[in-house]
C-alpha cells in the first residue's frame, strides 16, 4: 500500500511539474506597438489618467474584455503584444475630439476597430481632431492665487457639430505628470461658452496643503487646463503642461 500510495504521489506530482513548465514555456510578448496622437501635425495633449485605445483578440475559447494602452500627457503610447492578430478600437465613451481613423458607429455602438496582424514592431500615429483649442495659455502669481489665462479656438473640420464648453479644470502638480488623477484641482463654470478667452485660478495654499502634496516646498509648479464639454463628463481636452516659477514658501 505505501508502494502504490507513492507511485500516486509520484504522479501526481509529475502532472504538476509538466503543467507548470507547460505555463513557463508561454512566450512572454515581444512586439512593440506604439506611435502618438497628432493634430496637425503637432503632439496632441492628452489626459494620462484616461484610457483611450484598446486592444482585443477574438477566438482561443475566451471573451476578451480588451487591454488598455496607456496614452501619456504629450499623446504617446505604446504596448506590448503577442505575435497575434488583434483589433484596435476606443473606449466606448463620449470624446470631446474625433480620430477619423475610427469613425463612430452611432447609437452607443461605439467605434470602428483596425485589424493588426502583430509579427514585428509597429509604430502608427493617429491623427486627432478636437472641437477646440487651448492656445496661448499662460500663468501669473495674483493675492497668492495661480492665475492661469488662454484663448480657445472653435475647430470648423470636426465631422459633428462641437458641444458648448460647460467647465473649466485647473490643475497644479509637483512634475510634468499633470492630469486628472492630480488631487491639487478646482473647477470653474463657464458663463460664456462662446468667449474667446477665458481664465481660472487656484490658491497657493492648496498646493502647500499636505493633503495634496507632503512637504511641499517647492518654488515652482506645474500647471494646466482642462475643458469639459456639455454631454463629456468624463473626457476633457487639455492643454499642454507648463510651469510657473518663483512661488512664494509662505
Amino acid at each position: 500500500m505505501k508502494i502504490k500510495s507513492f507511485v500516486i504521489m509520484a504522479l501526481v506530482a509529475l502532472g504538476f511539474s509538466v503543467s507548470s513548465c507547460e505555463y513557463d514555456n508561454y512566450e512572454a510578448p515581444s512586439y512593440l506597438f506604439s506611435g502618438q496622437l497628432l493634430c496637425d501635425g503637432e503632439e496632441f495633449p492628452y489626459d494620462a489618467n484616461k484610457s483611450l485605445l484598446r486592444f482585443f483578440q477574438e477566438g482561443y475559447g475566451k471573451t476578451d474584455t480588451g487591454t488598455g494602452m496607456r496614452t501619456n500627457e504629450s499623446g504617446h503610447f505604446q504596448q506590448l503584444l503577442f505575435n497575434a492578430q488583434y483589433k484596435l478600437t476606443l473606449v466606448n465613451q463620449s470624446l470631446p475630439f474625433e480620430l477619423p481613423d475610427f469613425p463612430s458607429l452611432g447609437d452607443g455602438k461605439g467605434y470602428d476597430t483596425i485589424t493588426y496582424h502583430v509579427d514585428k514592431n509597429i509604430t502608427q500615429n493617429f491623427e486627432v481632431r478636437p472641437y477646440y483649442k487651448i492656445k496661448n495659455l499662460s500663468a501669473e502669481l495674483e493675492d497668492n492665487s495661480v492665475v492661469a489665462t488662454f484663448d480657445v479656438e472653435k475647430m470648423t473640420n470636426t465631422e459633428k457639430t462641437a458641444p458648448a464648453i460647460s467647465k473649466i479644470h485647473i490643475y497644479l502638480g509637483t512634475s510634468t505628470l499633470v492630469n486628472s488623477n492630480i488631487s491639487c484641482t478646482l473647477t470653474y463654470d463657464v458663463e460664456d461658452p462662446n468667449a474667446t478667452t477665458m481664465e481660472a485660478s487656484i490658491p497657493l495654499s492648496m498646493y502647500r496643503d499636505k493633503n495634496n502634496f507632503v512637504n511641499n516646498y517647492r518654488t515652482y509648479a506645474f500647471y494646466r487646463i482642462g475643458l469639459e464639454l456639455e454631454g463629456m463628463t468624463s473626457y476633457y481636452l487639455f492643454s499642454p503642461v507648463q510651469k510657473i516659477e518663483n512661488l512664494p514658501l509662505e
